[in-house]
């Protein structure tokens, strides 16, 4: 991944291995896990040093204290060592909260410092999955999304001529789509409030080729109804090539539908929902 900067990798490894190294002396201590710039092999001025401790349940609280503590910079580096249960990791099932996309891909892009009988490597063989039934439902969810934000709710901040809303409209439409793709190529989705376009950057999946199509409702300047709609038709057609299918049917056919679910509606629902 190219971003402007040097890659200060090998000197937060070196610092991740000194602090590992000294936290696996502590008891409880089952694992440790570097995980952000350092799993992801590229650290600038603005990564952080992230490792995850697992810890024995009974000693969880006791070491939390004094490790997890949060909001640390030294050496002009930010330090993020969250500790976590070693029991409950296991007990959760994954998928799940606690076995979230987000903390999938973040421990699948990870490095292991530390490892008590290889208990973390098993660990993470058995939650870092992606099943089928999972995948259905995330592409079923992602493609309402998109035929929501880039049909329906386009169609009505079109009649309304808001400009600011219909472009609110192509991003919320393009990040669903996007979330489509990771989720057509089984790939875990990322932290979204920072790594939205993870997966396209780096060209991890068949559809980043499309990636200057994607990009053009967050960076062209839209100021008119017709630059969005040129957009949005781009859109349309990018979603027919990789494959997202619409349901969405035009204003006035649902209008149509739901005017003539009044009429089948029963004497109570019109009595006490009509003026």
């Amino acid at each position: 991944m190219a971003y402007k900067g040097v890659n200060r990798f090998r000197e937060f490894l070196s610092a991740a291995r000194i602090i590992s190294g000294k936290i696996s002396q502590i008891e409880g201590v089952v694992g440790i896990l570097a995980t952000g710039g350092i799993g992801r092999g590229y650290c600038d001025d603005y990564s952080d040093l992230d490792l995850i401790v697992y810890v024995d349940h009974s000693k969880f609280r006791e070491v939390d204290k004094y490790i997890a503590v949060g909001w640390l910079r030294y050496k002009e580096i930010d330090l993020d060592t969250p500790v976590e249960s070693y029991q409950k990791a296991l007990h959760h099932k994954s998928p799940s909260k606690y076995w979230s996309q987000a903390t999938r891909w973040d421990r699948q892009n990870s490095r292991l410092l530390f490892d008590t009988e290889d208990r973390i490597m098993k660990l993470l063989k058995e939650k870092l999955v992606f099943p089928d039934w999972e995948q259905k439902k995330l592409l079923e969810a992602y493609r309402e999304g998109v035929d929501e934000h880039l049909n329906y709710n386009f169609k009505l901040w079109e009649m309304r001529g808001s400009v600011i809303n219909l472009t609110d409209s192509l991003i919320r439409a393009v990040e669903h789509i996007i979330l489509w793709i990771y989720a057509k190529n089984k790939k875990f989705q990322p932290y979204i409030p920072k790594w939205l376009f993870y997966h396209l950057e780096n060209k991890s999946v068949p559809e980043a080729r499309y990636f200057s199509t994607l990009k053009k409702a967050y960076l062209s300047s839209v100021t008119t109804i017709t630059q969005a709609r040129k957009i949005r038709n781009e859109l349309i057609s990018l979603c027919k090539i990789i494959g997202i299918e619409f349901e969405f049917e035009d204003l006035e056919t649902i209008y149509k539908k739901e005017r003539s679910n009044w009429e089948k509606a029963g004497k109570k629902t019109k009595f006490y929902l009509s003026w």
